[in-house]
C-alpha cells in the first residue's frame, strides 16, 4: 500500500475513534487493528498538521460561572479555562498533549 494511501485510510480511522467516542482500547479491538498502530499513527499524523489546524480557540467573556476560554479540538474534545490562572497554565496543557 503505497503511503498516501496508509495516511489516508488511518486519517479516517481516527476520525471515526474520535467521532465513535468510545476508550481505543474498545475501538481498537473491534476495528481489528492493534493499540500501538493506532498511537504511531495518532501521532504520526498529529505531527504532520501544523498546530494551528490542531486546536480552534474560542474566547468567552468572562462572566461568573462562563470559562474565560474554550479550546475544541477537530476531534470534538473540549477544554474550557474558568480563570485567569488557568489560563496561565495552558501552555503546560498544550505542551502535554503533544
Amino acid at each position: 500500500m503505497q503511503e498516501e494511501s496508509k495516511q489516508a485510510l488511518w486519517s479516517a480511522q481516527l476520525r471515526d475513534h474520535g467521532e465513535w467516542g468510545q476508550p481505543i482500547r474498545s475501538w481498537c479491538a473491534l476495528n481489528g487493528v492493534t493499540e500501538a498502530s493506532f498511537h504511531y499513527w495518532r501521532k504520526r499524523l498529529m505531527a504532520a498538521t501544523s498546530p494551528a489546524t490542531q486546536l480552534i480557540a474560542l474566547p468567552f467573556a468572562g462572566s461568573q460561572g462562563e470559562p474565560m476560554l474554550e479550546l475544541e479540538t477537530p476531534h470534538g474534545y473540549v477544554i474550557r479555562l474558568g480563570s485567569q490562572a488557568q489560563v496561565g497554565w495552558l501552555g503546560a496543557v498544550l505542551a502535554a498533549l503533544r
